[in-house]
């Protein structure tokens, strides 16, 4: 799952904002560069487990890869070359998907209160923690990801996320078959987000 369906994900179990922040902070972690160490916070620590128990799970449900095969087979039929079809048929369903999960009121709560929730983190390389401010600072401005309810803006984000991966990144004529895909796609994920989650509950 992408960032915004962890928190989520974090709202059936807890309403603790600490929680839902762990549950976000692997991904916040890649996105900018820095490595977490064993965190003191309880809540947090707690999240932490709950993300990678969410993606060991999300990873296997059979609608999830049905979903990520479909879309694959969609961007090969547009001619999209295979090592950014490959990337986006997996991250592509993950932001249709949270482009679905940001009207629901209690996952954006969720979201929001994570983002402002002052925990205590521990890194493990020099400067980790001023990397993670930076991302922390730039996503509360931001605020609750509502652009993902339009394939362009995915489109946008993808571009910018698999730029710097040279068997990944996408050509313009890549990024025209992945836009195309991505709008064909999202009536068929949004019928399928509540069998999503359904599984997943039950898989947790």
């Amino acid at each position: 799952m992408n960032y915004f369906g962890h928190a989520a994900v974090a709202s059936w179990s807890s309403g603790h904002a600490g929680m839902a922040l762990g549950a976000m902070l692997p991904d916040f972690a890649t996105m900018s560069g820095a490595r977490i160490a064993p965190c003191p916070d309880r809540e947090v620590a707690a999240g932490i487990d709950l993300h990678h128990a969410t993606d060991a799970a999300f990873h296997t449900l059979p609608v999830v890869t049905g979903l990520m095969r479909e879309l694959g087979e969609i961007l090969d039929h547009k001619g999209c070359a295979r090592g950014p079809r490959r990337a986006v048929a997996h991250i592509g369903v993950e932001l249709l998907l949270d482009g679905v999960l940001v009207d629901e009121p209690a996952y954006r709560d969720s979201f929001t209160f994570a983002l402002a929730h002052e925990a205590a983190l521990s890194w493990r390389n020099p400067g980790d923690d001023a990397r993670f401010a930076t991302l922390l600072a730039r996503l509360r401005d931001h605020g609750v990801p509502d652009d993902l309810r339009h394939p362009h803006a995915i489109t946008h984000r993808l571009s910018r996320m698999l730029a710097h991966r040279p068997l990944l990144a996408p050509s313009p004529d890549d990024l025209r078959a992945i836009s195309a895909a991505l709008v064909d796609h999202q009536p068929r994920v949004a019928v399928a987000v509540d069998t999503v989650l359904r599984a997943l509950k039950v898989a947790l």
